[in-house]
């Protein structure tokens, strides 16, 4: 090997090893906990606006929305977090946007019992099929379905159905 070479060579190390995208992999972190493209679940900050996620980050992310609004049912911190401020929502009942949709729900979740009984996630689609046990009714069964962009949740629909007084399938609900 030429010396000219060798020298050309061993100069461009220090260029290689400051710039942070080529060598991502020297730290020992995997490009998704590195890569700012790649958000990863943290309560401490909102996913929204929306960045770019692969589907096991979405995936995660959607756990993390389940566990704050339904199992810890704080809804500002939920809203505040996963849902865009323009939140398109489907319930004919329901203004459009986070804001109006945390305000109702604050009124009612914190104050319902309900049981999260089973929720998926895939295609950027959320599902989560939930139990509602309010006082002097019989059960309700709901099943909400988000739409996510990314980190972020943009799209609601929901679907909820009173336990009938003449049923006659005792876990047809649930």
């Amino acid at each position: 090997m030429h010396i000219s070479v060798l020298l050309a060579a061993l100069s461009s190390l220090p260029l290689l090893f400051a710039s942070p995208s080529p060598l991502k992999w020297l730290s020992g972190t995997s490009l998704s906990e590195r890569d700012d493209r790649h958000a990863r679940p943290n309560a401490t900050k909102p996913y929204c606006p929306p960045r770019f996620a692969p589907e096991p980050i979405q995936r995660e992310i959607f756990e993390g929305f389940i566990n704050a609004l339904y199992l810890q049912k704080d809804v500002f911190g939920a809203f505040d977090t996963y849902i865009a401020k323009d939140l398109i929502e489907h319930d004919p009942f329901d203004a459009q946007g986070r804001d109006a949709n945390a305000g109702k729900l604050s009124n009612i979740i914190p104050f319902v019992p309900s049981t999260v009984l089973r929720h998926s996630f895939s295609n950027d689609i959320g599902l989560i099929h939930v139990r509602v046990d309010e006082e002097g009714h019989l059960p309700i069964a709901l099943a909400d379905i988000y739409r996510m962009n990314g980190t972020c949740i943009v799209e609601h629909w929901d679907v909820t159905q009173e336990t009938p007084r003449n049923a006659t399938n005792p876990i047809a609900m649930f």
